[in-house]
């Protein structure tokens, strides 16, 4: 049976024309995008002509026009870092500006929203009502982040975005006039933050935290719009790109010195590279707005796609150097790109104090890896067990989250990795207004950061930890609802004459099954049309839930996922997020290569943001803006935020995890 690889190989090859054609294309937009981006300063236009594949006649291109390609991407790719760190510096910088601004307008609205309730002037529904006018009349304003000429010229190619371009958009066509003869709107409440205090009237206190609401949602949506464009998509695309070039230009070259078959096997690879930069620019194409995507961008299509350009680019480097080192060693090597090998240096990289901690050796690592199955059958047993036993099922899922939270703990000693949790600083002023106690009424999601399959041991580590006990003002650990795609343990199971075995002695389907009757999970389906999620909110009036808000691990260690923004549509206003980053975790098992089982020890410090009420973040309930794109991309920003270093460290990645 040929495997995926083959399979894409067979289409890449059966539509090479196809190829050819459209990377011509997209190669001299992203040209003439990168020289409005103040690259090729002071090159003539006449030197940036891209060279095609094929001429007007219909030969190949030849050495000399794969020499001009290769320093073109070569010329890019080296201005890149500067410009990235720049613009991420920049948008952090205002981020961080406007976040205290920020934190205190959610404890002034729930200051004044237990105010309002308490005399009787309406519900937290009416309270909602009225907040949402000011709400979309602070959306209506200009916007108030500027972009370059740079940015404009991304935006224009459609691989980027305005902040807050969808809901200003629309805001104008559902924004509801303001009853201005509505007596509550006169009325005068008390404020007390800080120290300091003060009176307004309910439209002066609303309007002033929503347009610091407004200002941060743009704040945020710039550092991740950024981010998304400067680290997950030029970054990472023009290192796959230089790397491919220059193993084309290197297979130029060895025509004639190695066997020509040889040299027809690592170009036929390198025409699945193209075809991949192709989908991956496709991806970058796409309208995050839509609900769903058509091809990739949120969840794991995307970061498979991703992670096999890695893998791909890898073996063409490897596969031309032992060509080159056999057949012409004075030709110029060819090296994978810093960033593809954990070697890139500057601003929003990992913290230096966390991430792997030496090595092991190969028989040390198997041998983990085999009590790490063995933890998983026992677990798998207990829970199998708790599903027949007679019991109510609170008290079942009380029990399987004590199996879970042992499971955790095991696995975080066999692998050797240590987790501190960090509380911000600002969490108990937020979480005091809020009141976050079992029984207090608070509909609770967590929100992780998603980029290893460790988190989940990390994340029930998390949830029995002291420091968030006492933030949470929680006495005991308290079982929660996880949100989960199917199937997610598929990489235990193995086919034997086409049948399905599992490593750990529940398929996968069984796992999922046991995690929905027994831990009292929502699994969501391939065809989830929207029933499994809505599920979820019910159940987060009973317990805290938890969602990896990006839906699937990242390919490599600077890629912070965009959030899946249809899920926000489906959660209450009453919903407050809390935000988790686990910094340092991705090198201690990167998802590349493709099956890796190079499990490290090291150390993860997880920095636990302060509480997000969805009531003042969340847009109002209207139709056009349903999927909250917007505080879907500030979640993602403040994921960004916490879990990246914005400094310049000066150690390289290679030296942190040595």
């Amino acid at each position: 049976m040929p495997s995926d690889l083959d399979k894409a190989l067979a289409e890449a090859l059966a539509n090479v024309d196809e190829i050819f054609t459209r990377y011509d294309e997209a190669a001299a937009e992203l040209i003439r995008i990168a020289r409005l981006d103040g690259h090729f300063a002071g090159r003539q236009a006449s030197d940036l002509l891209w060279p095609p594949c094929r001429d007007s006649d219909g030969a190949a291109i030849g050495t000399e026009g794969l020499e001009r390609r290769a320093d073109l991407i070569a010329e890019i790719h080296d201005g890149i870092p500067a410009r990235r760190n720049h613009r991420l510096v920049d948008a952090h910088d205002r981020y961080s500006t406007l976040r205290p601004a920020y934190l205190r307008a959610l404890r002034l609205f729930l200051q004044v929203q237990r105010q309002f309730i308490a005399a009787e002037a309406g519900d937290e529904r009416q309270f909602s009502d009225l907040y949402s006018v000011v709400y979309l009349e602070a959306l209506a304003r200009e916007n108030p982040v500027p972009l370059d000429e740079g940015e404009a010229a991304l935006v224009e190619f459609k691989v980027a975005r305005t902040p807050l371009a969808h809901a200003a958009s629309i805001v104008d066509k559902i924004r509801p006039g303001a009853d201005a003869e509505d007596p509550r709107w006169s009325v005068d409440y008390r404020w007390d933050l800080d120290g300091a205090g003060g009176n307004g009237s309910l439209r002066q206190l609303l309007t002033q935290v929503a347009e610091c609401v407004v200002d941060f949602l743009a704040a945020g949506e710039h550092l991740a719009i950024r981010y998304n464009t400067f680290s997950n998509f030029i970054w990472f695309g023009i290192s796959v790109w230089k790397a491919v070039t220059e193993v084309e230009l290197l297979a130029s070259r060895l025509r004639g010195r190695a066997r020509d078959a040889w040299v027809d096997k690592l170009e036929q690879y390198l025409r699945l590279a193209q075809g991949l930069l192709l989908k991956f620019l496709q991806a970058h194409l796409e309208d995050p707005a839509q609900i769903r995507p058509t091809d990739y961008w949120y969840g794991q299509q995307y970061s498979y796609l991703t992670r096999d350009m890695i893998d791909l680019t890898r073996e063409l480097v490897r596969n031309g150097e032992r060509l080159r080192a056999r057949y012409g060693p004075e030709l110029p090597a060819v090296e994978v790109p810093p960033l593809l090998r954990g070697a890139s240096v500057g601003a929003f990289h990992e913290y230096s104090h966390v991430g792997r901690r030496g090595s092991v050796s190969p028989w040390v690592r198997r041998g983990r890896l085999l009590k790490w199955v063995g933890t998983f059958r026992t677990t798998a047993a207990k829970k199998k067990n708790l599903r027949h036993a007679r019991m109510s099922d609170a008290d079942r899922r009380a029990a399987a989250w004590q199996v879970s939270l042992a499971w955790a703990k095991t696995t975080l000693r066999t692998f050797r990795i240590d987790v501190t949790v960090t509380i911000d600083p600002a969490f108990a002023e937020v979480a005091r207004e809020l009141d976050l106690r079992p029984g207090a009424g608070r509909k609770v999601v967590f929100f992780p950061t998603h980029q290893s399959l460790l988190d989940h041991p990390v994340m029930y580590h998390v949830l029995q930890s002291p420091e968030l006990l006492q933030a949470m003002g929680w006495s005991a650990t308290v079982p929660c609802c996880l949100l989960s795609r199917a199937r997610l343990m598929q990489a235990t199971a193995i086919r034997v004459g086409g049948r399905e075995i599992s490593l750990i002695g529940l398929s996968p389907a069984e796992i999922d099954r046991v995690q929905e009757e027994v831990d009292g999970y929502v699994i969501l389906g391939q065809d989830d049309t929207g029933s499994p999620i809505k599920r979820f909110a019910e159940i987060l009036s009973d317990r805290p839930g938890v969602v990896y808000g990006g839906g699937t691990t990242s390919a490599f260690d600077l890629q912070v996922l965009p959030m899946q923004h249809a899920l926000f549509a489906h959660l209450s206003q009453d919903t407050v997020f809390i935000p988790v980053a686990f910094r340092g975790i991705h090198s201690l098992w990167p998802k590349s290569p493709r099956n890796n089982l190079d499990v490290s020890p090291g150390c993860v410090d997880v920095f636990i943001s302060p509480p997000v009420p969805g009531e003042t973040t969340l847009l109002p309930r209207k139709r056009a803006l349903r999927t909250q794109l917007e505080p879907a991309t500030l979640f993602q920003a403040i994921h960004i935020a916490s879990l990246l270093d914005p400094t310049n460290p000066p150690t390289s990645q290679e030296t942190r995890r040595s």
